[in-house]
Order: structure tokens, then sequence, then C-alpha cells
């Protein structure tokens, strides 16, 4: 089976422990099919699907230039769904707005275009899976749940992750650019 890759932004294992946390309180309760592990977390920036090892190895070289990129932050706060709304296909944790984020999705975006990958053409919508597949009987109905602590962090590293769906967890990265601290 031919891997896939995708690039992404990496969450402190603070925010990574908040949104565990939050999860088994509502896990048994909240019926999806599938819940993330919590290695897993991560705000998507480019889908690349399957690559060549030379392709990725330019594509490297290229990212590189993100280690000029300096950090930001971002506030992790409220949960949302994709797909219909009583039984959603995917449950995520969401973010504030900040405009950082969408310049680095963009920047990101060129790089791999730049290097032949054929991406996505929705907009960007950024977010951090939860869960997949609604399976209740009743209605999803997400006011029903505890709220997801609201928290502010840095963003510091962006990676590219090579996905294995044999294992857990199931995002793996393997290579990582550091953003420019702000103090530099």
């Amino acid at each position: 089976m031919a891997r896939h890759y995708f690039l992404a932004v990496k969450l402190p294992n603070e925010i990574k422990n908040i949104l565990a946390e939050w999860k088994e309180m509502i896990e048994e309760t909240t019926l999806f099919r599938s819940w993330v592990h919590k290695e897993d977390y991560h705000i998507t920036l480019s889908f690349l699907g399957s690559a060549e090892e030379e392709q990725l190895k330019k594509l490297k070289q290229d990212l590189e230039q993100l280690a000029k990129v300096s950090r930001f932050s971002l506030t992790l706060q409220g949960c949302h769904t994709f797909g219909v709304k009583d039984q959603p296909r995917v449950f995520w944790a969401g973010l504030e707005e900040e405009q950082a984020l969408f310049d680095l999705q963009k920047q990101v975006h060129t790089i791999c275009e730049q290097n032949g990958f054929q991406l996505e053409t929705r907009p960007y919508h950024p977010h951090i899976t939860v869960a997949r597949k609604w399976k209740g009987e009743e209605a999803f109905d997400k006011n029903a749940l505890p709220a997801v602590p609201p928290r502010i962090f840095e963003v510091e590293t962006v990676a590219l992750y090579e996905t294995h769906v044999e294992r857990m967890p199931k995002y793996e990265a393997i290579y990582e650019i550091s953003l420019q601290n702000a103090q530099a």
C-alpha cells in the first residue's frame, strides 16, 4: 500500500493533553466510530497524497524557507463538525482565526504546488480532528458537550507526516522545520 504524506502544524504536548482529557470526558456518551489518538492531533496545512522519494527530498529542501517564518500564537476554542449536522463525519476542535496561520498555509501550499503536488482547491479551514463518523442512534448535539478548554499556544514547528494506517498512532513526523523564534 502506498504511503501518504501531509504537512501540518505540530501541536505542543500541552494542547494534545488538554484535547485528550476533554476527549476522555465525552467519549463514552459521544458515539463516534473512531477517535483520534492523542499523538495524532495536528493542524493540517496541505495533504500531499503519495509521493516518490526524490519528490520528497526536493520538497524538504524547499520547505527550509519556512525557518524564516516567525512563530505565532493560536487559541484553541470551541468544537465543530463537518458533514450533516445530526450525523457528522468529522468532529473537531476549533481555533480562533489567526491571519498568520492562513499565511503559513498559503506559503506551504505554494511550495507543494511548485514541487508537483496536486492539492485540494477547497478553502482552507484550520481545525484539529478529534473523532470521525457519528454512529449514534440519536442526533448529534454538540451543544450538550462541555466546552473545549480555551488555551493559547505557540506555533513552533511544521512537520512532514507519513501516514501508517495499520498502526496507532497513525501519523509519523518524518521531517520537521522549526519556525523562527520571535526573540531571535
